[in-house]
């Protein structure tokens, strides 16, 4: 129902709206005591819900068989009747038997202790028990399940059988009491209890006290099949004066596999896809009025009325200090005590609403009672404050009602609060489920004093929330709110959502999304704990203030791409593929596993790596982005990282936000398959949608297309003719903004499709000075050496200031790449290299360019491939150098010897030494024995006469490398120089290989001890 405007016929209304006042004033009279006050129970397999129970509320569910074997069915047990010694025991056995009961049924269910049942008490009676030491409730339940089912079943019945939890019972009056309810969830998920049925071994110490008079009294274990029958639970294995008793038995034994059917079926019916939601931008638009930022061009100030919070919400509702309540109206008598007004204690007010009625000046009420200008004005609306006793739901109408109408229709007027510039946010954070609940009136009066609900919003974090009091408030109020209401978020969502929208917060935090236009802020801390992950924020770079043109010329001139690059120019030239990989990752959220892979092919320089985080970067929205930082980071660190971010402020809520985790070139596509493993071990198993997708950016090693698959798709270097004419346009506009456009080699070659012609014009021209004698002309050589035959490998900035003997580092700046390469500096792009740590380090532009410089060096300046290698392993002072001088050394050795995968040398190393028992290996060039790398070959057919100073001088180098003395070995048996040939066949027996990850050299050493 549209909001009536009570000003086109206000006599009518006004008597419409008395008789309707002074029907529920006379409900209240009539109700006042023996009501029947139904709640609803807790939600299913939660365990951080702020819901709490009251004392004598009816639970609104009756205890039943299976439903639809999803909905959970209950049983509720009073547990009144029990001393201290037997309710621990009592407990345990009445979890066991209905866990049983629901496994064999195959039905989700909960068992209440501490909801009343008949003759006794009204069926589903909130009582509560109180508990002392809950946790040893947890631990004996978990640790005496194992001896209550066979040994077979012991690990389904851990998993099937929830942690107990504790629901808060609160008095009448809504103050707390030392009671609560405990309720265990069973959850029978078919992919646990597959089509098995379950017995259960209880002792039965009643017929052992009768077997024991006159013997030892030993007990007598009996063994159990307990099923649902309607709304209770039957052995069928009871003895029973049925002429057939084991028929009933086996025909429910036969029928089990037809139930785990149905259970697979319903559950599939549940499956938890991502739905469409826009609650997060309705929110944004409802508390700013449609301005989209807290700047106050339309509300103003804020009005907040709320009722019993718990302390688990706290943390989520930071946004209250930013709103800057201009008045808080408070229902929960223990506010000030433990609740909301204790936890955000600055710069407010407390008062009781009797200081509101008008017995002077408005001006005097606001400034000197209320004290509205700067400070919050505080109102307790149920006593709590100054002695005043909180009064229950059905008498606080007639005790407390009057005042606090006199608070709303204060604030209401135009002469205290701007008209139509305020907003009052109605924040449930517990359930409403009665007409006579204090803040139904609450919302009575605002409607009518305001004259509809444009300026009224609700919060609440549930749908059963927002559907009782939208009934209770269409059936007191007479129209329909729920287009004002917000309640598909968390409060955590509500939270970042609202902080989202100042511009403090957008500059220095990060926000997550959580779909529908939501978002959850990330702690600092949980940010720094992702340290093998950089997280992609929805608010990424907003804010910033940095060198645009600086960041743009280092990536045209083939630095990594950075997200200020996207931030920057949104419109980067849109390459074909782009469309189809966004469309294959956001179809993938609906596939049924939990971490699905999605591959990107490309060749090297082609942009692969750019188009990557550019989908990244794309979908930072709709997915929690992060790229991993480092490759060879523990895989199951990552994987722990990834559920982290995953989970984040969204443990219990469903349909999540996937993470999208882009890796990027790992060495071998195995780890990229374990650690997708690994991520779908963590992530909840009972979740039947992706979690995570993975995006696998890896290098081609052949330039030709490969076929696209579903799941995959390849980036070939050639560009076709839409994307030709893009790079023509992005050249124009470079060209406004750039000096030196030409140097932009990254982006020049491909815009020339990698063709050989430009790269080899580019080097002629940028080496025409090359001298190898020269430092400068040294480390250029160098560093070409390295970016051909060892894939990103790099040199430490501070280790070439070095070797071309710079002063060192000034105190104030830095060096830059010119003053180390001169000339060529052009082909260099500074980089941050990572290893034991971050530091700056240098590479060449393009792996193409590198290889070309090598081409050039040979034809124009008559530099081998051996020269420029003897210089590298000669030179004591490269390896001199201390910053990260473990990862130069693996480059170069990766550079000179053949690595395998980890498995592969594993079983290798076994079989070697079993070799070296038994036979002495001949020298072949086949084979793993006389493998080399393609650098050694191009060497010994480039200049065959420098191959055995080479090969020396690495030996030099890494004295204990097996693999380098096996192709000496190799090398002179090819030579016919047998002598030497068997001394270094010998030497090879004596020495480890290196060419394996580190991590396994303890474990070749101990093989070889």
């Amino acid at each position: 129902m549209a909001d009536q405007d009570p000003m086109k016929n206000p006599e009518e209304n006004l008597n419409h709206d008395t008789s309707r006042d002074e029907q529920v004033k006379n409900n209240v009279r009539r109700n006042s005591t023996n009501q029947l006050r139904l709640c609803q129970p807790y939600p299913f397999q939660q365990y951080h819900n702020s819901y709490r129970y009251i004392t004598n509320y009816i639970l609104n569910v009756t205890e039943s068989g299976p439903l639809n074997l999803i909905e959970p069915c209950h049983e509720y047990k009073g547990f009144i009747n029990t001393t201290d010694e037997t309710r621990m025991t009592k407990l345990i056995s009445e979890v066991i038997r209905f866990a049983a009961v629901c496994m064999n049924s195959r039905t989700n269910g909960t068992i209440h202790f501490g909801i009343g049942d008949k003759p006794k008490f009204i069926h589903g009676q909130v009582l509560g028990v109180v508990v002392e030491d809950k946790e040893a409730y947890a631990n004996k339940l978990k640790s005496t399940i194992d001896s209550y089912f066979e040994h077979k079943h012991i690990q389904a019945a851990q998993m099937c059988i929830k942690p107990p939890r504790f629901v808060g019972v609160l008095n009448k009056n809504m103050t707390s009491s030392d009671k609560c309810v405990i309720e265990v969830d069973i959850v029978p998920d078919s992919m646990i209890c597959k089509e098995d049925h379950y017995h259960t071994f209880i002792t039965d110490t009643k017929k052992a006290k009768k077997k024991g008079r006159g013997t030892n009294g030993t007990q007598e274990e009996s063994k159990q099949f307990f099923v649902r029958d309607g709304g209770s639970s039957r052995d069928l294995l009871k003895n029973t004066t049925f002429a057939k008793p084991m028929e009933e038995y086996n025909t429910y034994v036969a029928s089990v596999a037809n139930r785990s059917k149905l259970r697979k079926q319903a559950e599939d019916k549940h499956l938890t896809v991502i739905k469409s939601s826009t609650q997060g931008f309705r929110l944004s638009q409802m508390i700013t009025g449609g301005s989209h930022s807290l700047d106050k061009s339309h509300f103003e100030q804020y009005v907040i009325v709320t009722n019993k919070s718990h302390p688990s919400q706290f943390e989520s509702l930071g946004f209250l200090t930013e709103l800057n309540p201009t008045a808080v109206l408070d229902f929960d008598p223990e506010s000030a005590k433990h609740g909301l007004q204790c936890h955000f204690d600055q710069q407010s007010t407390v008062h009781l609403p009797t200081k509101c009625k008008i017995t002077e000046g408005l001006e005097d009420i606001g400034n000197k009672q209320l004290k509205l200008t700067g400070n919050t004005s505080w109102v307790f609306c149920n006593g709590g404050i100054e002695d005043q006793a909180p009064s229950d739901i059905d008498q606080w109408l007639m005790d407390k009602g009057a005042s606090v109408q006199d608070v709303i229709s204060f604030l209401c007027r135009k002469d205290v609060l701007p008209n139509k510039r305020f907003l009052v946010v109605f924040l449930l954070l517990s359930p409403v489920s009665e007409m006579m609940d204090p803040l139904v009136e609450t919302y009575s009066k605002f409607q009518k004093e305001l004259g509809s609900t444009n300026q009224i919003l609700s919060i609440c974090d549930n749908e059963n929330a927002l559907t009782s009091w939208k009934n209770l408030i269409e059936a007191r109020c007479g129209i329909d709110i729920t287009g004002r209401c917000i309640n598909e978020l968390s409060f955590a969502e509500v939270n970042g959502t609202i902080l989202s929208l100042l511009p403090k917060y957008r500059r220095a935090s990060c926000f997550l999304p959580c779909g529908g236009g939501s978002k959850v802020l990330l702690e600092k801390k949980v940010e720094r704990s992702l340290n093998t992950l950089d997280v992609l924020c929805v608010n990424q770079c907003e804010g910033g203030n940095v060198d645009q043109i600086a960041i743009e010329e280092n990536f045209y001139r083939g630095g990594k791409p950075s997200w200020w690059n996207f931030y920057f120019s949104e419109q980067l030239i849109k390459r074909n593929h782009t469309d189809l990989i966004h469309n294959n990752i956001l179809e993938m959220r609906s596939c049924s596993e939990a971490c699905v892979l999605f591959n990107l092919s490309h060749v090297p320089g082609c942009g692969g790596t750019t188009l990557a985080m550019y989908t990244l970067w794309s979908l930072r929205d709709k997915f929690r982005c992060a790229v991993l930082k480092d490759n060879n980071a523990d895989l199951a660190e990552i994987a722990d990282q990834v559920v982290k971010l995953l989970m984040f402020d969204n443990q219990e809520k469903l349909p999540r936000v996937p993470v999208l985790l882009m890796v990027d070139d790992f060495d071998d596509m195995d780890k990229v398959f374990d650690l997708q493993q690994r991520i779908k071990h963590k992530c909840k198993k009972n979740i039947r949608s992706a979690q995570v997708i993975l995006l696998n950016c890896m290098r081609s090693e052949s330039p030709e297309q490969t076929e696209t698959t579903e799941h995959g798709i390849f980036i070939g270097k050639h560009l076709v003719k839409d994307e030709q004419k893009q790079f023509e346009k992005k050249l124009v506009e470079q060209e406004k903004t750039h000096n030196n456009v030409e140097t932009f080699y990254t982006f020049m070659l491909t815009k020339n499709n990698l063709k050989a012609e430009y790269i080899q014009g580019v080097v002629h021209n940028t080496l025409r000075s090359f001298n190898f004698k020269d430092k400068h002309s040294q480390i250029l050589a160098i560093l070409s050496l390295l970016n051909v035959y060892c894939k990103d490998a790099s040199l430490p900035f501070s280790l070439c200031r070095k070797f071309v003997s710079l002063n060192p580092k000034p105190i104030f700046g830095t060096y830059e790449i010119d003053e180390i390469f001169g000339k060529f500096s052009n082909l260099i792009h500074s980089t941050t290299a990572k290893s034991q740590g971050e530091y700056r380090a240098v590479k060449m532009i393009h792996s193409k360019i590198a290889k070309f410089c090598l081409q050039e060096l040979k034809t124009t300046h008559k530099v081998t491939k051996a020269d420029i290698t003897n210089l590298l392993l000669r030179t004591h002072e490269l390896y001199e150098h201390t910053e990260d001088k473990g990862k130069f050394w693996q480059d170069v050795h990766s550079m000179l010897v053949v690595r395998y995968s980890d498995g592969f040398l594993f079983f290798y190393q076994l079989f070697l030494r079993f070799l070296r028992h038994i036979y002495t290996p001949k020298f072949s060039n086949d084979g793993v024995l006389g493998n080399q790398t393609t650098l050694f070959k191009e060497i010994e057919s480039e200049t065959p006469e420098l191959l055995e100073m080479v090969l020396l001088n690495a030996s030099k180098r890494f004295e204990n490398e097996a693999s380098i003395a096996h192709l000496l070995a190799t090398y002179y048996s090819q030579t016919q120089d047998l002598k030497q040939a068997e001394e270094w066949n010998h030497k090879a027996k004596t020495k480890i290989s290196f060419s394996f990850p580190l991590g396994r050299l303890q474990t070749i050493e101990n093989l070889r001890n």
